[in-house]
This record gives structure tokens, C-alpha cells and sequence, in this order.
């Protein structure tokens, strides 16, 4: 009985944390336009973000909000971005399948 209970406990959790993984944030909005809803975009000009690595991702934000990489579509997004929202877009576009 305790091994069941347990074992019900850590599902929960699992799917809870899954779930709450795949949550858009709320910024994600912005990137809909381009990327996609689930970052899976269906114009080649656009890059596809499902599936990247979260470091790969937070470090381009950051490389457009600072003037690193310019771009005219991408500059004005990101220079409003903080550390914690390039953070949270990073993991939910990274958490997405890649198709």
C-alpha cells in the first residue's frame, strides 16, 4: 500500500511539473507571429525554435537585446526582455517537439 501510495505521489508530480513545463509564457506571445505557436515555424525564413537547446536560445535573446546580433524584427522584441523572461522563453521553446 505504501509503495502504491508512492508511487501515485511521484506521478502527480511528474505530470504536474510536465505540464506546467509546456506552459507558454507570456512573452511567447510576441514570437507566435514568426515562430509559431509551438515554435515549429512554417516559413524558411523564420527559424524553427522547438527543440533547441535552451542555452542555444537564451544566449541568441540576449546576443539581440544587447546589440550583439542585430536584426530589425528581432532588436525591438528582445531589448525588452529580462534575464528571467529570456530564461523562461529558452525552456518552454526547448521543452516543445520538433517537427
Amino acid at each position: 500500500m505504501k509503495k502504491l501510495m508512492i508511487a501515485s505521489v511521484a506521478a502527480t508530480l511528474l505530470f504536474s511539473a510536465s505540464a506546467y513545463a509546456l506552459e507558454a509564457p507570456a512573452k511567447a506571445s510576441t514570437c507566435i507571429g514568426c515562430h509559431g505557436a509551438d515554435g515549429n515555424s512554417v516559413v524558411p525564413n523564420f527559424p524553427k525554435l522547438a527543440g533547441q537547446h535552451a542555452s542555444y536560445t537564451a544566449s541568441q535573446l540576449k546576443d539581440f537585446r544587447d546589440g550583439v546580433r542585430k536584426n530589425a524584427t528581432m532588436a525591438p522584441f528582445a531589448k525588452g526582455l529580462t534575464d528571467q523572461e529570456i530564461t523562461d522563453l529558452a525552456n518552454f521553446y526547448a521543452a516543445q517537439q520538433a517537427k
